[in-house]
């Protein structure tokens, strides 16, 4: 499903998809936030949204989506579009689920899941949720935990998606990752 055409051809849906999940899409693809030229990232790619952090997403060469914090943190977090999409949907805040070591088990990772949804949940503006999921066609009902797990193994995976930071004296420093 393309949801960057849904996004983009309704505008009050957008909007509600902005102010539940902290995500607003640009006009088009742009070129990504370089520091004023002093940072480079491991693989091409193009900013398509942003959050009101500062922080991009961007649609990398191989259909991946990587995200780079307005803190300097670099990562992928899904392998396409749709895969993030329903990390963003069904996690609510995504930024809140990368503590790697509550990724041991699906028993653990279904808890850590469950327990970080209902904290989110007590202050997020929820009646915009169901309607955002049906205007998306997407299911009412899905477990967290395998979104979270893709979410996980994209962000692990090789190459992993780094930006590298070019500092005054010459030297490189590579960003952090969004996992800690």
């Amino acid at each position: 499903m393309d949801y960057l055409d849904i996004l983009r051809n309704d505008a009050k849906l957008a909007e509600d998809f902005d102010t539940l999940f902290d995500f607003r899409l640009l006009d088009a693809l742009e070129e990504r936030d370089t520091a004023e030229g002093r940072c480079t990232f491991s693989l091409p790619g193009m900013a398509f949204a942003v959050d009101g952090a500062g922080g991009e997403y961007h649609l990398l060469e191989d259909g991946s989506i990587g995200y780079w914090s307005s803190e300097s943190a670099a990562g992928r977090l899904a392998e396409s579009m749709d895969d993030l999409f329903y990390l963003i949907v069904f996690s609510i805040c995504w930024h809140d689920y990368c503590d790697s070591s509550k990724y041991a088990d699906a028993t653990t990772l279904e808890e850590y899941g469950q327990n970080k949804q209902l904290d989110i949940i007590s202050y997020s503006p929820m009646e915009l949720w169901e309607p955002i999921v049906k205007a998306l066609h997407m299911p009412i009902d899905m477990k967290l935990s395998p979104v979270l797990q893709k979410f996980y193994d994209a962000a692990h995976r090789e190459s992993v998606y780094a930006c590298y930071f070019h500092e005054d004296d010459g030297s490189i420093t590579e960003s952090e990752h969004l996992f800690f």
